[in-house]
């Protein structure tokens, strides 16, 4: 389901399946009664009394998927979705750099009624993903204040941030994390430029390599070593390549997918990148308005006859050396790169550089996040492919960057080489599980019996901060107040300071009848060192997440969920004050709504109208 998210195909992938079985049963006891020379029995038809097995519809499949994601009925009592949502919330970016752009073909995967326009997405420079939120539109007023509750995120303090559109905003960055340096993305530089190309211009795939020269240029040392491993013959199974070939190499596609990991990218000083982007629009040009000191070198496509360049051009390589200043790295380059050694059976003994620039990781995920789900599904069903797509390439990256330097990554180097030589060399750096969780589970189960931990490196998740993604952000911002600031920063009861790790409260049934009533919850003052502290009796002992000081108590809906009562005065905008002496109110009973007894049930009491439906595999249906 995650990586077709096609109920229809599983479907008849399923049936396909029992058919062949049926098949080869029914031949294997063919070939036995033939070597024993027996009279076999009749066979029993493949749909006839015994054999009436069918896979479930597509439409069943992807119910029991979404109802799946969403049970805790597991040995560590924690639903799919909680436990996804809370794997992103756990990703840091301390002293480092993080990148904020918008995607748009995530969309296609939720419904039109969701009213998202472009999905919000924060990367790391590790590549994982920190946030993705759906929004309206791309305005800053949209995705604020998504943006503060990651900056609120325990150990999130970045020292930099790329974006498409610095130095714009610039100042609702600086609110946001104060002394925080900003950086304009060179893929967005590069691919404004690349954009007014014509594409189908013979010179079009050269000039391209040479703009990207004119950004930034590979680390000397690093090129020597690759050269040498290349011409003594420890690539390529022995083969030494000579010089016109290295040459040809370079503009292919092998040398980016093999080679160009080995190499760390530096990028040009300012002025010195302005002089390379002259250069190379005078070298791809056709015609010059200086033909005497600054002559065209460039030519007509010979089958076309068109240019190379567009009307376009020059005003996007004007922009580019306008901004040039903002592409420098705010990082030296020792900090910008980790080193992830080879594998010590390598021959080359390369080591592999991990940029921590973030930006074109982020590109890269804005396609996958496009293919996590199938187009035009449900809300939840959605929100579950796409949390757990993420979560897992966040637990990818994690497993691949566990292979860095030992100093890197604080382990004992004669342990971190020993357990580098027990996988090979295709396989390690591919994620034996997802699922920490219940690592952790067959940990505690070994503890028990004494036999010790079989998975020490089993992450534990973090306490549950309240954030949302996905399609439950666009849920949050119709449930919060749109107050915001001269500079576009939310002010609601979230993002005030003291209400971050407070959850949204979320949005109460319906009830059938049109009369308005409500209901006041039991309130209790204390008061300690001086400070008054309103609690609230709950049936179930609230999160710790959820324990904040408060001084106000609201009127309820009748009808509402426990959780929405419990946070009801900080959500709602009628709020009545107490004097410190009164300690109680008359409780009031509301009236309770039936369980919803499976999902189709859940969603018709929202609406109630007609008979309640059910799922296929309900039991009441």
């Amino acid at each position: 389901m995650l990586t077709y998210g096609n109920g229809e195909m599983l479907s008849k992938l399923l049936h396909n399946a029992i058919n062949r079985s049926c098949i080869r049963r029914l031949k294997s006891c063919c070939s036995k009664a033939k070597d024993k020379k027996k009279k076999p029995l009749i066979c029993v038809p493949k749909d006839g009394v015994h054999v009436k097995t069918f896979p479930p519809l597509g439409d069943t499949m992807r119910d029991m998927f979404d109802s799946a994601s969403s049970s805790q009925s597991n040995p560590w009592r924690m639903s799919d979705i909680d436990r996804h949502a809370r794997e992103i919330q756990s990703v840091t970016c301390d002293g480092g750099i993080f990148a904020q752009d918008h995607a748009f073909e995530a969309i296609k995967n939720c419904q039109k009624r969701v009213g998202a326009k472009a999905a919000w997405t924060v990367g790391t420079g590790t590549g994982e993903i920190a946030a993705v939120a759906l929004v309206p539109s791309t305005k800053t007023i949209d995705f604020a204040h998504a943006a503060k509750q990651l900056m609120c995120r325990p150990g999130f303090k970045p020292k930099a941030m790329h974006s498409d559109t610095w130095p714009s905003k610039n100042t609702f960055w600086q609110m946001m994390s104060p002394g925080m340096e900003g950086r304009l993305g060179s893929f967005h530089c590069e691919q404004r430029i690349i954009a007014t190309m014509r594409k189908k211009h013979v010179d079009c795939s050269e000039a391209v390599t040479d703009l990207l020269a004119c950004i930034c240029t590979c680390h000397v040392p690093d090129c020597e070593k690759l050269l040498d491993a290349l011409k003594s013959g420890k690539f390529s199974k022995g083969h030494k390549c000579t010089s016109s070939e290295i040459a040809d190499l370079k503009s292919s596609r092998q040398f980016r997918d093999r080679h160009a990991k080995c190499l760390r990218k530096q990028m040009h000083p300012p002025q010195t990148m302005i002089q390379k982007l002259d250069d190379w629009f005078c070298k791809c040009k056709v015609t010059s308005s200086e033909p005497e000191t600054r002559p065209a070198r460039g030519r007509l496509d010979p089958v076309r006859m068109v240019a190379l360049f567009t009307a376009d051009t020059k005003a996007a390589v004007e922009n580019c050396k306008l901004k040039a200043k903002h592409l420098k790295d705010p990082l030296p380059l020792h900090q910008v790169c980790d080193e992830m050694p080879a594998h010590p059976k390598s021959k080359h003994q390369l080591s592999e550089f991990l940029s921590k620039r973030g930006e074109s990781k982020l590109e890269s995920c804005h396609d996958r996040l496009a293919h996590f789900a199938n187009c035009g599904m449900r809300d939840t069903l959605a929100d579950n492919l796409n949390l757990a797509g993420t979560a897992r390439h966040n637990l990818s990256i994690r497993h691949k960057r566990s292979f860095l330097t030992p100093e890197k990554t604080a382990e004992n180097p004669s342990e971190w080489m020993e357990n580098r030589l027990k996988t090979p060399a295709a396989w390690e750096k591919v994620a034996p599980c997802f699922n920490h969780t219940e690592l952790s589970c067959v940990n505690a189960m070994a503890n028990a019996v004494g036999c010790g931990a079989p998975f020490p490196h089993a992450e534990p998740l973090p306490s549950d901060n309240g954030e949302k993604f996905f399609s439950q952000c666009m849920t949050t911002l119709k449930q919060i107040s749109k107050k915001r600031g001269q500079e576009g920063e939310c002010l609601c009861e979230l993002c005030d300071g003291s209400g971050h790790d407070f959850p949204v409260a979320p949005t109460p049934p319906r009830m059938k009848n049109t009369q308005q009533q409500t209901a006041v919850t039991t309130v209790v003052v204390e008061t300690t060192n001086n400070q008054q502290t309103i609690r609230q009796p709950t049936a179930a002992a609230a999160p710790p997440q959820q324990q904040r000081l408060c001084k106000t108590v609201t009127h309820t809906p009748v009808g509402a969920p426990a959780a929405f009562a419990s946070i009801a005065p900080h959500c709602h905008p009628q709020q009545f004050f107490f004097h410190p002496m009164v300690c109680c109110y008359p409780p009031v009973m509301p009236p309770v709504a039936p369980a919803p007894c499976c999902t189709k049930h859940r969603e018709w009491l929202t609406v109630r109208k007609g008979r309640p439906p059910h799922h296929p595999l309900c039991s009441n249906r």
